[in-house]
């Protein structure tokens, strides 16, 4: 999985190098939608907690709701052509577990998706399984700064973890797990 570098060789245009990929990454929406129909077919009881300053309150979701937090793990998709050049993969093989993560990232800090690792269990007679999606998002809107920490662990739950700050004010945190399938 590489990617190639194009320059213009002409001299009176002065571009810079633009990196381009040359292969599609994991098809990380895909595998999420595949999840939240698994959910959406299956219709387990689907429980969220939410903790804010230590306080943790428990409901039983809708399909809905389910679906419109699951939205926020595909959103951006970093395959759209508009900003995969702007993310790159490095991959790496823990022979220990066995495990391959494949991480995501970019240098471009106007994008709110930062990071994303992509764990997956490779199975020689089995198709390979993914493990878990972690995602890192920045959003800044005038003075408020916002850092999502998002985790997939497949057909089981996820969590998304808030902090919101205002300025100097310190941060408030969040907390999200929902979880569908308690084993």
């Amino acid at each position: 999985m590489g990617c190639c570098l194009i320059a213009c060789n002409n001299n009176n245009s002065k571009q810079p190098l633009v990196e381009e990929a040359t292969h599609d990454f994991f098809p990380v929406n895909n595998f999420l939608k595949g999840q939240v129909h698994e959910v959406d077919s299956l219709k387990p009881p689907v429980y969220k907690y939410s903790t804010i300053n230590n306080k943790t309150d428990t409901i039983l979701l809708t399909p809905d709701e389910f679906n419109s937090l699951a939205e926020e793990f595909m959103k951006p998709d970093m395959n759209d052509p508009s900003i995969k050049r702007f993310y790159k993969e490095t991959s790496f093989a823990d022979q220990s577990i066995p495990n391959i993560t494949f991480t995501y990232s970019t240098l471009n800090k106007d994008l709110t998706l930062q990071r994303m690792d992509v764990i997956i269990h490779p199975d020689p007679i089995l198709d390979d399984q993914v493990q878990s999606v972690y995602l890192e998002k920045i959003t800044k809107s005038n003075d408020i700064l916002i850092v999502k920490k998002l985790y997939w662990k497949t057909s089981k739950n996820f969590q998304i973890i808030s902090s919101r700050q205002a300025g100097d004010h310190p941060a408030i945190i969040s907390q999200i797990k929902v979880v569908w399938n308690e084993e």
